[in-house]
């Protein structure tokens, strides 16, 4: 219910941000018409108790009932699901496909690339605990280009390598690989799991356990020893 405590600002919005915020709401509750339908009757209950006369919110579930119904989506089970897919993607689109250097330029391509991995150098974070999340910061100089959050457990000898970030424009230099090898190497013989990616990041990761050795699937199942919060 509190997840559409953000609706009450929107009697005002313009209909781009109504329409918007509509369709974050209806995500965060997957479409799912008998959720909204409970929150709504939740609203109305908290109204009477209260004595309030107006409640933002009660005006905003009926209306994502509303849309729900237009679209066919709060009886029909199959058309919640389409819809909801439909929605996911529009709000959450896949990423594209990383744009490698032309063969023109690689003649500038290949001392960028060398530069920016001699300066590279890397800030490590300590979890509090053992089995808590390190976090590895790529840096040059005092700019930080990337990050790595990672686990290990040295019982187990096994690690987990949650998510590596390098932002642009650094991508392409092969610091994300510099910095799987540095992990690497800094853990010899543990065996290693990463997380379920993106499409366009499938190719690193391919090319990362061509390099190294291969790494696990996530459906491996992770460390019993590993906390699975951040």
């Amino acid at each position: 219910m509190s997840a559409f405590g953000f609706a009450c600002n929107v009697e005002d919005a313009g209909p781009e941000r109504f329409a918007a915020t509509m369709k974050v709401a209806l995500n965060l509750y997957g479409c799912d018409a008998a959720r909204i339908r409970a929150a709504l009757e939740l609203c109305r209950e908290r109204q009477g108790d209260a004595g309030e006369e107006h409640d933002p919110r009660i005006a905003f579930l009926e209306q994502a009932l509303q849309h729900l119904d237009a679209v066919g989506a709060d009886t029909d089970e199959a058309g919640r699901q389409r819809f909801s897919e439909q929605l996911s993607q529009e709000l959450f689109p896949d990423p594209q496909p990383y744009q490698w250097p032309r063969r023109v330029a690689l003649r500038r391509w290949w001392p960028r690339r060398w530069w920016h991995q001699a300066r590279l150098r890397f800030e490590h974070q300590l979890p509090e605990q053992p089995d808590g999340h390190h976090l590895m910061l790529l840096r040059l100089g005092r700019r930080i280009v990337g990050k790595l959050d990672y686990q290990v457990c040295d019982q187990c000898r096994r690690g987990y390598l949650r998510k590596l970030d390098v932002y642009e424009p650094y991508k392409g230099l092969g610091l994300g690989e510099r910095t799987i090898r540095t992990i690497l190497r800094r853990h010899p013989g543990y065996r290693w799991r990463t997380t379920v990616h993106y499409p366009t990041a499938g190719t690193f990761w391919t090319k990362m356990g061509v390099r190294f050795g291969g790494f696990e699937a996530e459906a491996d199942g992770p460390c019993p020893h590993l906390r699975n919060g951040r």
